[in-house]
């Protein structure tokens, strides 16, 4: 029988689960399911009846569960319907507890089988008059496990037991004087009582967890350690803490400062009173006085001198003040009749129209010089003209300057005045080729050149040679092309257009035309060998006489050409 392998999916929180009851589950199909329910092992199919597989697929799901240990159930005497009405009432608390007075402010310590033991050996050994009592006993057993569990409370896992010497403060407050008398022979009983059951509490108590591996399964631990964990921290938060912290240090200062200036208050109106007490029983005695010498007058001193307070004026509205202030103005009244209006002149407004649309117009040329202050226009037609550079200041002009040479004895006056260039010695031979470039313009004015000075490394002098554009570069005319391309249409002439020779384009395209159409007499001289070397091939053939060799078998065709 081939048994259904079903992979059990965990169960998600987010995927709806049916609920059924049970009365709507069948038996049958019940049974069935857990019967051919198995659950896929992760093998190949024959290799899952191997044994050892089998029993560790055994062995995982006899997993231990943890449990919190509980204390097995317990018969208890008591009869609860006795204590315990049948008609319930809520109580005010739902704590309840039924304790005798003694129990509540008595002493807490009940002697054990051993403690009587040694009281009564103790108490033998002592006179009639001296032997101590079961209620004292137990009154400094008490004392010393209160002391004990305060100032050390961990002394069942470190094993810290008190000495006595620290317990005689507090059993001085806590013991009468008489029974002090006996508590350092108690001392040594509730040390050995402690040391027998591990340094534990004498009396039954709340039993708290020390280790938690040898605790785990101890069901009468009361309150056990939970594992923290601990919350991530990052910048954000600790400096959220830190502001609230500076909050809290800042609202405390101020509560504290209020208190202080609260008490402060409160002392100079103490010194303020009790000054005030001293100067009426001064003047109290000076009064006596007057009268005991019979002094008259004078009393002023004997009151308080307080100046009366100044009644505040009303505050006189600003417009009230005016209309008060003044002479009283009588109304004159108003003549009868319409009253004449002024017309405005019609030169009068038109002058005021041209002159705001003359202010306007002034306003927005401001504005704009000021919009384009600092700015350069370079694109096409700009709107501000493009001003001329400047010279660079770093750089001058050079000028030719001549040697002053003194005149000779026979020269005029006239030729002193000014000098002239010197003749050099042999003049420069004019070189056997020239290139010459675009044709200057006679009137254009002579390009300057600028020279500037500066001082290199190591103190080296140069000199920097820059041409000067123009102030202003000429332009052309705009007639000067109006003819350039007007030509008279006649029927006889051929049309002749004007082409540079010597320009790139022309050198160019004459470059790429074939020899043969360069010069037109080789072809021909080629066409007529050609022919005369097939005309006596043609005539050798006809006497019966071989063809010579390198005789051409066929005329070159022409060259078509474009009509």
């Amino acid at each position: 029988m081939n048994s259904r392998k079903i992979r059990i999916k965990k169960l998600n929180v987010k995927q709806p689960l049916s609920i059924l009851k049970e009365d709507e589950i069948d038996a049958t199909e019940y049974e069935s399911l857990t019967q051919e329910l198995q659950v896929a092992t992760g093998v190949e199919a024959g290799e899952e009846n191997e044994y050892h597989l089998q029993v560790l697929l055994k062995t995982a799901g006899q997993k231990v569960d943890n449990e919190i240990p509980v204390p097995p159930p317990q018969e208890s005497s008591t009869s609860y319907e006795e204590l315990y009405s049948r008609p319930y009432s809520e109580p005010a608390s739902y704590v309840r507890f039924s304790q005798t007075v003694e129990e509540c402010i008595g002493c807490m310590y009940d002697m054990t089988e051993e403690d009587d033991a040694f009281l009564k050996e103790y108490n033998a050994k002592r006179p009639a008059g001296q032997r101590l009592s079961e209620d004292d006993f137990e009154r400094i057993m008490e004392a010393f496990e209160d002391n004990a569990s305060h100032q050390t409370p961990f002394a069942s896992v470190d094993k810290t037991i008190l000495a006595y010497d620290a317990m005689v403060p507090e059993l001085n407050v806590l013991l009468q004087p008489k029974v002090m008398g006996h508590s350092k022979a108690i001392y040594e009983h509730w040390k050995a009582r402690r040391e027998a059951m591990g340094n534990g509490m004498l009396q039954p108590s709340l039993k708290f967890e020390t280790h938690q591996e040898s605790d785990d399964l101890d069901p009468y631990i009361c309150f056990r350690r939970r594992e923290v964990r601990q919350t991530r921290k990052t910048r954000a938060r600790d400096v959220q803490s830190a502001d609230k912290l500076k909050r809290l240090r800042k609202e405390l200062e101020e509560g504290r400062q209020l208190i202080v200036m609260s008490r402060e208050r409160e002392v100079l109106k103490g010194d303020l009173l009790r000054a005030d007490r001293m100067i009426f029983e001064k003047r109290a005695q000076v009064k006596e006085m007057k009268v005991r010498l019979g002094i008259k007058g004078d009393d002023e001193d004997l009151i308080n001198q307080k100046a009366p307070p100044k009644k505040k004026h009303a505050d006189v509205p600003a417009a009230q003040k005016a209309a008060g202030s003044g002479p009283i103005r009588l109304q004159q009244p108003r003549p009868l009749g319409p009253v004449e209006v002024e017309l405005p002149l019609l030169e009068a407004k038109l002058a005021r129209q041209n002159e705001e649309l003359r202010s306007d117009i002034m306003t927005k040329i401001q504005n704009h010089q000021n919009w384009n202050r600092n700015h350069v226009d370079l694109t096409k037609s700009p709107l501000p003209p493009v001003q001329s550079p400047s010279r660079q200041p770093s750089f001058r002009a050079a000028q030719a300057q001549y040697l002053l040479t003194p005149p000779a004895s026979s020269a005029s006056g006239e030729s002193a005045g000014e000098p002239t260039p010197m003749d050099l010695d042999d003049d420069i031979p004019s070189a056997v080729f020239q290139f010459k470039g675009a044709p200057v313009d006679e009137n254009s004015p002579p390009q300057t050149v600028a020279y500037r000075r500066r001082v290199g490394r190591l103190n080296r002098l140069w000199i920097d040679r820059r041409p000067q554009k123009s102030a202003q570069s000429p332009r052309a005319s705009p007639d000067s092309d109006r003819w350039k391309y007007d030509q008279d249409d006649s029927d006889d002439e051929q049309p002749m257009y004007e082409v540079d020779p010597y320009d790139t384009t022309c050198i160019r395209f004459r470059a790429t035309i074939p020899l043969s159409f360069q010069d037109p007499r080789r072809h021909q001289r080629q066409l007529e060998a050609a022919a005369q070397a097939q005309a006596a091939a043609m005539q050798a053939a006809s006497n019966g006489q071989p063809p010579q060799q390198g005789a051409p078998k066929q005329l070159p065709t022409a060259p078509k050409q474009d009509s």
